[in-house]
């Protein structure tokens, strides 16, 4: 007679399988030693993300990490403590002053995604994971984000998610009489240790006290106290942004080693096998995170994002802290908090910013998406890198194995791979295109950094001065660029940009963006022209390949995807300048596009550029204050090593570049054709 698998044996084999998937996390890198300061970037950048993985922090000892919660937000005046329904046989709680040890879920399981202290209508808003030591393989702490599982179950499951945010969700928990026979395998404290007491009825009357815990209790089999809540499937922020609470799945039926535990809805109604299987693929797969080494940090907005834990092999010694308080909206309202103007901005006497570089400091850490490519690059790693670029948009490739002597000798193949080679290469239009000069170091790729290395090249779209640009760019790095030498390529989120404007009173410059579009306007110098070496952009003999004025002009005319005007200045002394003019969309498939802004006035050193809106009307110094510091607060980037590939959406991203001192080679590939339609 064939012998049934049970659900939790089917958990287990697919737990192992799930150690093979491959995702990427966000990272900063404390550079070996976490500092006040570093601290502070961290808590900035989980501020701005809602979560990071923090490596190479020097962190040896519970007592180091003692030191620094405070600076991470985590001190004793935001701790939060409460919650807890696994009994002391299965977990030493408190280890050390706000810290509490993980790991009493069997390591062979896979544990599935959920909001810490889902179980009340009280959570922490922060939590923080840090690891002591990592388990021989697997074991990954990963993290879920709300609005992402909300997205995937719009896709799979749109009737389910409408009935869960109509009735939100039920926990129901039971803890056992501690002389249950079953109780040395259930892990949940029996209702003597949970309540303090050993009389049922007292036991009762407390638990129906706990109003925040518990909506109803009552007796079940076996002198069992159980216990229900019912929370709203959707808690809002201090911006008034709702995240979905990750809903709960379980493996088995309720039994006595589960503590009879239910996840149906806030109706009473239980997800069918049907529905649970759509809501752990769901989960599944919004995953990312990165390997766990000893000293490392996970932190996370517990309503901005769930975690789970992958199976492991070994031993995995993590504490968990937590900080902050959130409440259930049906019970507490939160107070809408607007954010007030840049904090950062150093004003002189017009009120302006300071720059540069006294807000670009090399020193400050960022964090950016990373993916581990495990020293190769091969078929199946590239494989996996583009699944994590098409989910998110920008991801930083590290540890990719290949080593190579200039920036141009990423290999063929591997270009290929990641759909850059071949016919998916953007169209250039030969070398003599484009505003500046470009190098060409293979057929794909080309230099970087004609830009002047001690300025910030602003974050921007490319090629965003015509109308077709590049769907995705890879910059590849052959050699490493010491931290204190800067250089990072950072890349901005449109997404964020958007959101930090209209967050900061920019709500107005949106809509003007929208409606007027974007001004770029720039002019190609003579050869000839005495200040030619301080002008960075191409001449127009060089632009337009010929020494002839009319054909010059002609041929600007004749490109209508690049240029809508084009007409000619007098510089005086026989030269000229040809100007160009194109106005373009400020929103490219729902994306805010980078408007360009200038920090100099025109002239011939810049080829008399000016980037107005689209009805020529100058950026007033409000509107390049808020954009500048838009620019300034969406940064993401790390440290360049040898062999790293950076991938980006050229829509969903801008980059930029930070300054920088000694050596440094780039290339950059252009894939894909974006047209960024006509002008509004």
């Amino acid at each position: 007679m064939r012998q049934m698998t049970s659900p939790v044996d089917h958990w287990r084999r697919r737990s192992l399988e799930l150690r093979a998937v491959r995702v990427s996390g966000r990272q900063l890198d404390a550079g070996g030693l976490m500092t006040a300061a570093i601290a502070a970037d961290v808590r900035r950048e989980l501020g701005l993300h809602g979560a990071l993985h923090v490596v190479n922090t020097g962190l040896a000892s519970v007592e180091r990490l003692v030191e620094l919660l405070p600076a991470l937000g985590f001190g004793e005046a935001a701790r939060f403590e409460l919650g807890g329904r696994t009994s002391r046989a299965t977990q030493q709680k408190w280890i050390a002053p706000g810290l509490r040890r993980l790991d009493y879920y069997p390591p062979e399981l896979h544990l599935l995604a959920n909001n810490e202290v889902q179980y009340r209508r009280s959570s922490p808003r922060h939590v923080l994971f840090a690891c002591l030591e990592a388990p021989a393989e697997g074991g990954r702490a990963l993290l879920h984000p709300a609005a992402a599982v909300e997205r995937a179950l719009r896709e799979t499951a749109p009737q389910l998610l409408d009935r869960m945010l109509r009735h939100g969700f039920s926990i129901e928990t039971g803890y056992l009489d501690a002389a249950h026979p079953e109780k040395a395998s259930n892990t949940f404290q029996s209702w003597q240790e949970r309540f303090g007491t050993a009389d049922a009825d007292e036991a009762l009357r407390r638990a129906r006290t706990e109003t925040d815990d518990f909506d109803a209790c009552w007796w079940g089999e076996a002198r069992t106290l159980m216990t229900r809540i019912t929370i709203s499937a959707r808690w809002p922020d201090e911006r008034g942004t709702m995240h979905l609470r990750l809903p709960r799945v379980a493996l088995d039926a309720p039994t006595a080693r589960n503590g009879f535990r239910r996840f149906p809805l806030g109706n009473g109604d239980a997800l069918t096998p049907a529905e649970e299987a759509l809501v752990r693929e769901a989960l599944l797969s919004t995953a990312e995170g990165l390997a766990l080494h000893q000293g490392d940090l996970v932190l996370f907005d517990n309503l901005r994002f769930g975690h789970s834990r992958e199976s492991f092999t070994g031993t995995r010694h993590v504490l968990v802290g937590m900080a902050g308080e959130t409440w259930d909206p049906a019970l507490r309202p939160t107070p809408i908090v607007r954010r007030s103007a840049p904090a950062e901005q150093l004003a002189d006497d017009r009120g302006s910013y300071a720059f540069p570089p006294a807000l670009v400091r090399r020193s400050q850490r960022f964090s950016a998406r990373v993916f581990d490519a495990g020293g190769r690059l091969d078929d199946a790693t590239a494989a996996a890198v583009w699944r994590e670029f098409s989910r998110h948009g920008a991801v930083h490739v590290q540890n990719t194995g290949v080593t190579a002597d200039d920036a141009g000798a990423l290999p063929e193949p591997i270009l290929r791979a990641l759909h850059f080679g071949g016919e998916a290469a953007f169209p250039w239009g030969g070398m003599s295109s484009g505003r500046t000069t470009r190098r060409q170091l293979s057929r794909e790729l080309r230099a970087t950094d004609q830009y002047p290395a001690h300025l910030w090249l602003l974050p921007h779209n490319e090629v965003l001065y015509q109308r077709s640009m590049p769907a995705r760019l890879l910059f590849f790095s052959a050699g490493r660029l010491a931290e204190a030498e800067g250089g990072r390529t950072f890349v901005h989120s449109a997404k964020l940009l958007e959101q930090t404007l209209r967050e900061l009173g920019g709500g107005a410059l949106l809509d003007e963006l929208r409606r007027c579009g974007l001004l770029i306007e720039m002019g190609f110098v003579d050869d000839g022209h005495p200040e030619r070496h301080l002008n960075f952009f191409r001449s127009w003999q060089e632009r337009f390949d010929t020494g002839d004025r009319t054909e010059a002009e002609r041929r600007c005319r004749a490109s209508t995807h690049q240029f809508d005007e084009c007409w000619w200045r007098d510089e005086g002394g026989g030269h000229a300048t040809l100007m160009t003019r194109i106005r373009v969309p400020a929103y490219c498939d729902g994306h805010l596009l980078f408007p360009r802004v200038a920090l100099d006035e025109p002239s011939v050193r810049n080829g008399h550029r000016r980037y107005p809106r689209g009805d020529g009307v100058a950026f007033s110094r409000l509107e390049l204050d808020l954009l500048l510091h838009a620019f300034l607060e969406t940064r993401e980037g790390v440290a360049w090593s040898a062999g790293d590939v950076l991938l980006v959406d050229n829509v969903r991203y801008g980059h930029s570049r930070e300054a920088y001192s000694g050596p440094r080679t780039l290339g950059v590939a252009m894939a894909g054709v974006v047209d960024v339609g006509p002008p509004p």
